[in-house]
C-alpha cells in the first residue's frame, strides 16, 4: 500500500468515526475504492464504496453521487446488494456502506471456467434480470451491468447485483460518453449499449437488457462479441456490427436461449425486449421463438461493369438508388377454397406468434365490429354479442395470454412493422428507405463483408435523418444525396476488385520472379537476353496493375469511413445538438463529395486493369 491509499483509507477511516472499522481494501476501479469493514454497532461485516479521489473533488459530481446513491438505496430485492447508509466527510470525501457479499463476482468465474452451461447461464440471467425488473419500475436503470457487477454468494452462487446508478451518477456528471475528463471510465465499453456509446442521454432500461445481453454471449459462447485492440474501436463495433448468433459458436445451446440472449443485442432499442420483464418471462417460458433481426431491403446492384458515369450524382443532380421489390416478402396467395387454415401474413423478422395474434385480433375486430353495426341498423336485438364475445374469450384472449407468457407485449400486436415492399415504395418517393437487403459472393467476393457494413450505415443514417425535426432536416440537405452516392460507389468498386481478383493470379509475380531467377542461371545469349527482356516487362506491367487493384482497395476503405464518419456525427447529434455538430457534419460530407472524384478516377483505373487483363 502505498502512501496516497494509506491516506485515502486515513481519511475514510476519520470520516466513518467510532461506527465502523476499516480492516482493508477488497479492490477498486473506475467507480471507486471498496473497502472490508466491521460495523461496530451491529456487529456486522460491511463493504465501503469511495467515490473515485480524483473525482470527488468536484461539487457538482459530489451531488449527483450522493443523489443516485440515495435513490439506488431505496431498491429492497433479493438480489441487489442492499445500501445501508451514504455519507461525505467533512473534506469531501463521499462513501456508502453497503452489505458485503462473501462470494466471488461472475468475471472471476467466467475467467476460470470460460463458458457456463446453459442452465447455469439462464439462472444467472433471470436472476440478474429480475433484480434490473424491480429497479427499472421506480426509475432508476444500471448503466453499467457487466460481470463485475454481478456478484455470486455462497455455495449456490445466488446473483446479487451491486453498483446501481453509480454510471449515472458520473457520466451525467461529466460530460457523458464513455470517458470523463480525466480518464476515468464511465461505464465498461465492451457492455456498452449503442446509444449509451453513441453519447445518448436518454438512456432506458433496454440498454440495461442489452449489457446483460453481452453478458449472457459471454457465460454461453465464452468470448465477447465485440472486440477491437482501442476503445473507438469497441464502440464503432457496438453501433454498427451485428454479433454472430450464438448457435454458430456453441451449437448445443438451446435455441430459445439463445434467442433471448439475441433479441437483447439488437441495436435498435425497440427491438429488443420492451422490458426486463418480458425478457424474464421468456427465460422462464422457455418457450421463446427463433428470433430473427427484421431482413434489410436491398438497393438494385448496378451492372457489373457499370462505370462511374453511371452512377447517380452527388447533391445537386441526384436520383435515389432504385430499390425493387424485395424477393423475400412472398406474392399474396390465392385463398384456396373449403380451407379453413388461410395465410397469416407474416412481416419478415418478427415472431411468428405476434403475426399470428395480430391476425386473429384483425378478424375479430372486423367481423365482430361489422355484425355490431348491423344489429344497431336493424334495432339493437343483442344477438351480435352471442358472435363478439364468445369469440373474444375463447378465440383472441387465449392468444393473447400465449402471447404474454412467451415474453411478448400487447404493444407488439399494435406496433406492425413497415412492409420491406412498402419501406421500398416509400424511398423511390423521396423517403427514407428503413431497409437494406444482404450482400451476396457472387457480386462482391471477399468485400461482401465491407458492402453489408456500408448497407448497414446507410440504413442507420436514413433512420437517424427520418427521426430528426423537420428545421433541422431543413440545415442537413446534402447528408442522404452523399451517402447514397458512396454507397453506389463503394457498390461498383467491389464489384470490380471482385472481377479482378478472379483473373489475377496473387502467387503470378512470385512465379515470374522464379523464371527471371532461372533464365538468369542459363548460359549467356541472345536468346537469353530476350527471354529475360520479355520476363521482366510481363513483371513489371502486372506488378503495376497489382499496385493500381491495391489502389481500388484503398479507395473502397475511403468510401467506407467517410460514410461511418457522417453516421457518427449524426449520432453525436442526438446528444449535442445541432449546433454543436452542423460544423463537422458540413465537412465529413464536403469531403465525401471530394472523395467522389478520387473514386472516379479509380473506377476508370479499374476499367483499364479489366481491359489489359482481357488483352
Amino acid at each position: 500500500m502505498n502512501d496516497a491509499d494509506r491516506s485515502l483509507m486515513g481519511r475514510l477511516s476519520q470520516a466513518l468515526g467510532t461506527a465502523y472499522t476499516v480492516e482493508g481494501e477488497i479492490g477498486r476501479g473506475g467507480m471507486g475504492v471498496v473497502y472490508n469493514a466491521r460495523d461496530e454497532r451491529l456487529k456486522r461485516r460491511v463493504a465501503i464504496k469511495v467515490l473515485p479521489p480524483d473525482l470527488a473533488f468536484r461539487e457538482e459530481i459530489r451531488t449527483r453521487f450522493l443523489r443516485e446513491a440515495e435513490t439506488a438505496a431505496r431498491l429492497s430485492h433479493p438480489h441487489i446488494v442492499p445500501i445501508f447508509s451514504v455519507g461525505e466527510g467533512p473534506d469531501g470525501l463521499v462513501y456508502f456502506v453497503m452489505a458485503y457479499i462473501d462470494g466471488e463476482p461472475l468475471s472471476s468465474k467466467l475467467q476460470r471456467r470460460g463458458t457456463l452451461p446453459p442452465e447455469e447461464a439462464r439462472r444467472v440471467m433471470l436472476e440478474t434480470v429480475d433484480a434490473l425488473s424491480a429497479a427499472h419500475a421506480i426509475g432508476v436503470v444500471h448503466r453499467d451491468v457487466k460481470p463485475d457487477n454481478i456478484l455470486l454468494e455462497g455455495s449456490r452462487g445466488r446473483v446479487v447485483v451491486t453498483d446501481f446508478g453509480i454510471a449515472k451518477a458520473l457520466s451525467s456528471s461529466t460530460g457523458g460518453g464513455s470517458l470523463t475528463g480525466t480518464g476515468v471510465a464511465i461505464g465498461t465499453p465492451h457492455y456498452m449499449s449503442p446509444e449509451q456509446a453513441a453519447g445518448d442521454r436518454e438512456i432506458d432500461g433496454r440498454s440495461d437488457l442489452y449489457s446483460l445481453g453481452v453478458v449472457g454471449y459471454q457465460m454461453l459462447v465464452g468470448e465477447l462479441p465485440f472486440t477491437a485492440p482501442t476503445v473507438p474501436g469497441i464502440l464503432m463495433k457496438q453501433i454498427t456490427e451485428d454479433a454472430p448468433h450464438i448457435t454458430e459458436r456453441r451449437p448445443d445451446c438451446p435455441e430459445e436461449l439463445a434467442a433471448c440472449v439475441m433479441r437483447c443485442l439488437e441495436k435498435e432499442p425497440e427491438r429488443r425486449w420492451p422490458s426486463a420483464d418480458g425478457l424474464r418471462r421468456a427465460l422462464e417460458s422457455r418457450a421463446t421463438p427463433a428470433y430473427r433481426s427484421p431482413p434489410r431491403i436491398a438497393t438494385r446492384p448496378a451492372s457489373r461493369r457499370a462505370t462511374g458515369a453511371g452512377m447517380p450524382p452527388f447533391p445537386g443532380g441526384h436520383s435515389g438508388l432504385p430499390v425493387p421489390r424485395s424477393p423475400e416478402v412472398p406474392r399474396r396467395a390465392r385463398p384456396s377454397r373449403g380451407r379453413r387454415d388461410r395465410p397469416v401474413p407474416v412481416v419478415p423478422g418478427e415472431p411468428p406468434i405476434v403475426s399470428q395474434t395480430r391476425a386473429a385480433f384483425v378478424s375479430w375486430v372486423s367481423v365482430s365490429g361489422g355484425c355490431i353495426l348491423l344489429d344497431a341498423v336493424m334495432g339493437w336485438h343483442g344477438w351480435s354479442l352471442f358472435v363478439a364475445v364468445p369469440w373474444g374469450a375463447f378465440g383472441v384472449m387465449p392468444r393473447f395470454m400465449r402471447l404474454w407468457n412467451a415474453g411478448y407485449s400487447w404493444r407488439d400486436v399494435f406496433d406492425r412493422p413497415a412492409a420491406p415492399d412498402a419501406a421500398a415504395r416509400k424511398g423511390i418517393a423521396g423517403g427514407a428507405v428503413r431497409a437494406l437487403g444482404p450482400a451476396t459472393a457472387d457480386d462482391f467476393g471477399a468485400h461482401v463483408t465491407t458492402i453489408e457494413q456500408s448497407r448497414r450505415d446507410r440504413e442507420a443514417i436514413l433512420a437517424l435523418v427520418e427521426r430528426l425535426p423537420a428545421s433541422e432536416r431543413k440545415m442537413l440537405p446534402d447528408v442522404v444525396p452523399t451517402v447514397d452516392a458512396l454507397l453506389a460507389r463503394a457498390e461498383n468498386l467491389a464489384r470490380m476488385l471482385h472481377t479482378m481478383s478472379g483473373d489475377v493470379d496473387p502467387d503470378a509475380v512470385a512465379r515470374l520472379d522464379a523464371k527471371i531467377e532461372s533464365s538468369k542461371r542459363q548460359p549467356e545469349g541472345a536468346e537469353r537476353d530476350r527471354q529475360l527482356g520479355l520476363l521482366e516487362r510481363q513483371r513489371q506491367a502486372l506488378a503495376d496493375l497489382v499496385g493500381r487493384r491495391q489502389g481500388v482497395a484503398e479507395q473502397l476503405e475511403s468510401c467506407v469511413l467517410a460514410m461511418q464518419n457522417v453516421r457518427f456525427d449524426l449520432l453525436r447529434l442526438k446528444s449535442a445538438g445541432i449546433a454543436a455538430v452542423l460544423g463537422d457534419l458540413t465537412q465529413a460530407t464536403q469531403q465525401a463529395r471530394s472523395l467522389s472524384r478520387d473514386v472516379d478516377h479509380a473506377i476508370a483505373a479499374a476499367h483499364e486493369i479489366d481491359e489489359l487483363l482481357k488483352s
